[in-house]
């Protein structure tokens, strides 16, 4: 090193400061000796060169990203959807609660025959005109003889003439004092027999016999509108 700074220095000297001769031949050695040191350095670890970036051509095609691996995985919803359609239902056994509440109720019990007091009379002539016995002792006691037959009349032709689904009223024309009776009828016990409920319209009060029965009828058919 000592040499090179001596040989530095004589060269800024120029030729005003000769230097022996064995000077400048131990310098010109020293650079030699540098030189083929630092060539020996560059051979042993050559300098990496950065990669030459490739330049597009101009038919190059751009590439495009992969759509599908931008799109997320679908859930196994049609494999989930195909295992649920395949799994087994059930049996369930079928609501018949609905069917049953519109079946026709069953036919009700025959009426028991009503049986008059033998110590009241007009009890007796109720039940021949076709009347419940029952009923109220002062209504019977006030109805008069052309009543009785009134409601015989009501009661008789109804169970001929009447459909089930009408309503039979007698007399059609009445004095102020005379009764009124209605006659329908409800479901009886069997389809030849016929159970009616009379009602009774007299001196302003209206009173409604329990039902009577008589089977053995033919079913009358209804009457056709004009």
């Amino acid at each position: 090193m000592g040499l090179v700074l001596l040989g530095g220095a004589l060269a800024l000297a120029g030729d005003r400061i000769k230097p022996p001769d064995w000077i400048a031949s131990n310098v010109a050695n020293t650079f030699a000796e540098l030189q083929r040191v630092a060539m020996e350095i560059v051979a042993r670890h050559p300098a990496s060169a950065p990669a030459p970036t490739p330049t597009p051509s101009a038919n190059a095609t751009p590439t495009v990203p992969d759509a599908t691996a931008m799109v997320p995985k679908p859930v196994e919803t049609e494999r989930v959807i195909a295992m649920e359609a395949a799994a087994p239902v059930p049996d369930v056994e079928p609501d018949t609660t609905q069917q049953r509440e519109y079946e026709a109720p069953p036919p009700p019990e025959p009426l028991t025959p009503p049986t008059p007091d033998p110590a009241d009379p007009n009890q007796k002539r109720a039940l021949a005109a076709g009347l419940h016995p029952q009923l109220s002792r002062v209504l019977l006691a006030r109805m008069s003889a052309t009543d009785y037959r009134n409601a015989a009349h009501a009661v008789k032709t109804a169970l001929a003439e009447t459909p089930d689904t009408e309503v039979f009223v007698w007399p059609r024309q009445r004095k102020p004092d005379e009764a009124l009776f209605s006659v329908r009828f409800v479901q009886g016990a069997s389809a030849d027999c016929r159970r009616y409920v009379v009602s009774i319209t007299k001196d302003g009060w209206l009173t409604t016999a329990l039902p009577m029965e008589t089977c053995g009828l033919k079913p009358v058919a209804a009457k056709a509108k004009p």
